[in-house]
């Protein structure tokens, strides 16, 4: 409601109900004892304050409201200047592997006339020393490459990135990368299950394979009960269609 409209209303002589009702349609708490000199003292006080909130706040015409803001000319600096290697595994036969040099080590390895190198490693279930990996596999990176994509042999396994160089015939690494496990490609089974009460708020645990059966007496069936190939089985299926 703005000021007009509440002048408005209130140069028609309204009864106090109405008076009430007005104030408590657009959000104004009155007390029972009020009466009606002060309700419209209230309102007239709630039209002078919207009227002044109202003219503080500018007015854009609809050409501004709909323009959209100017672009932001943010540049994403190729490196960060910084150590580090990180492998992500994309799913289960494919990792992506990125990394960082600083200066200093970014220098000192385009001064040597060593090729730099990104290798994966698989290190499932062992403890890596650098020499025992199960396999690997390796590229030739520029120092300001940063990510590289390799296609890798087994699902569900353990992964580790390295950064580095040969020298003397063997592979010296620069930057190590943490573990990372490649997602299995094909459902997990559990060899056991968890069972919850609710009406109890209790859970248990037990194996997927146990089963439990309670049996109650059965009446004797008149026919056989050994394998329906007998010959027991087939004379006493004749005797049924024959009535004797």
């Amino acid at each position: 409601m703005n000021n007009e409209e509440i002048q408005s209303f209130l140069s028609n002589d309204p009864t106090i109900q109405d008076l009430r009702r007005y104030a408590k349609m657009i959000g104004i708490n009155l007390k029972r004892t009020m009466r009606k000199k002060d309700i419209a003292r209230a309102l007239k006080k709630y039209a002078q304050k919207s009227s002044q909130q109202s003219s503080s706040i500018p007015v854009k015409s609809p050409s501004e409201i709909l323009r959209p803001s100017k672009p932001v000319d943010a540049q994403i600096p190729s490196s960060y200047s910084r150590d580090f290697v990180s492998i992500h595994p994309i799913n289960p036969y494919w990792v992506y592997v990125m990394w960082d040099l600083s200066e200093w080590t970014a220098r000192n390895l385009a001064s040597s006339s060593s090729k730099l190198l990104v290798r994966v490693s698989d290190i499932t279930n062992i403890i890596y020393d650098g020499k025992n990996a199960h396999r690997f596999k390796e590229a030739d990176i520029s120092v300001d490459a940063g990510s590289w994509y390799f296609q890798i042999d087994f699902p569900d396994a353990d992964y580790i990135a390295e950064i580095g160089y040969y020298g003397d015939g063997h592979f010296k690494s620069v930057l190590k990368s943490r573990i990372a496990r490649t997602p299995r490609n094909s459902p997990r089974f559990t060899d056991h299950e968890i069972w919850v009460d609710l009406k109890k708020g209790s859970r248990r645990e037990q194996k997927a394979s146990q089963e439990q059966f309670t049996f109650g007496k059965l009446a004797k069936s008149s026919g056989p009960s050994d394998n329906p190939s007998s010959d027991e089985f087939i004379k006493t299926i004749s005797k049924s269609k024959s009535g004797r």
